[in-house]
């Protein structure tokens, strides 16, 4: 991926992204994030005519253009709980909750996923949803303080102390450096209640939106397929694990190779999920199972 920022005009961003598959991609972006123009001439302007690796392509190129716009002009332009900054800045506030407090923030996340396999029952917001269907759990997270009001950027001064194996995943024994992360303590404010996703496997998707604390967007949604919770060692940890692979994804998804440490596979993004389940530019990242060929998203 390769971007251009051309100039900018009355809240106005004029971008050209050359795509991984060499087409070249104009976007205009307003500051607050909305892409207001998108035009592509070696792809169709009909989503029907072209392949699901072009629109996939042009869907990179969007989000791959509003990062560049935050990162070199400082636009608050990537959709929040996108942002790998924030991701970053959840993942270490989560980490250092104690066990009291993570489990006011999320005991509830973990008695729902038990439900499913305790043979009590599950209860959905949906009449016509079947508990094995492909159910997401998901609660959003506020921070404080703003994870996008440093420099250097958050991910880079994580990346910077990371001192792990080149070869090792950031959170894979649960093992980050906080002694050497003292700038960059952030702590959870609070957490919405519980939104469910709901897919019946034909491409139908119904989503139920829990009560936010507060009147401004979250930095960061952890979002769970449903699982047996009694599988792993520690809750809190697979949690932070999902942050983790959370910002893969949305590396991916721009269409760059993810950052060392969070090149590992487990479940991150619903989005992402998709993506790699149905577009030949991903692996299965998501399935910890699947054999993984490259960390190129092309």
């Amino acid at each position: 991926m390769k971007t251009k920022i051309e100039g900018e005009k009355d809240g106005y961003i004029k971008v050209y992204v050359t795509d991984n598959g060499g087409a070249e991609h104009d976007l205009t972006i307003e500051n607050g994030g909305e892409i207001e123009f998108h035009k592509c001439e070696e792809y169709s302007n009909n989503p029907a005519k072209r392949t699901r690796k072009q629109s996939e392509y042009g869907q990179q190129a969007r989000r791959y253009a509003q990062w560049t716009v935050y990162r070199e002009r400082g636009y608050d332009t990537v959709p929040p709980t996108e942002n790998p900054d924030r991701l970053v800045a959840g993942l270490l506030a989560i980490t250092r909750l104690s066990e009291d407090e993570f489990d006011d923030y999320f005991g509830d996340l973990h008695a729902k996923l038990r439900r499913h396999y305790d043979g009590f029952g599950v209860e959905l917001p949906f009449d016509d949803a079947d508990p094995d269907d492909a159910i997401v759990y998901q609660k959003d997270v506020y921070l404080q303080p703003d994870p996008v009001d440093f420099d250097p950027p958050v991910l880079e001064q994580f990346l910077d102390r990371f001192d792990g194996d080149a070869d090792s995943p950031a959170v894979g024994d649960g093992d980050i450096p906080f002694d050497e992360m003292d700038e960059l303590d952030f702590e959870v404010e609070a957490v919405s209640g519980m939104h469910v996703l709901h897919n019946d496997g034909q491409g139908n998707e119904q989503v139920s939106h829990g009560e936010q604390p507060l009147d401004r967007d979250p930095d960061v949604r952890v979002e769970l397929m449903a699982f047996d919770p009694a599988s792993v060692d520690s809750f809190q940890h697979y949690v932070v694990s999902n942050l983790a692979y959370q910002i893969r994804d949305r590396f991916l998804l721009m269409g760059v190779k993810p950052p060392v440490p969070f090149r590992a596979q487990g479940w991150g993004t619903y989005e992402g999920f998709q993506s790699q389940k149905f577009c030949s530019l991903y692996d299965e990242y998501w399935s910890s199972e699947a054999t993984v060929t490259s960390w190129e998203p092309w």
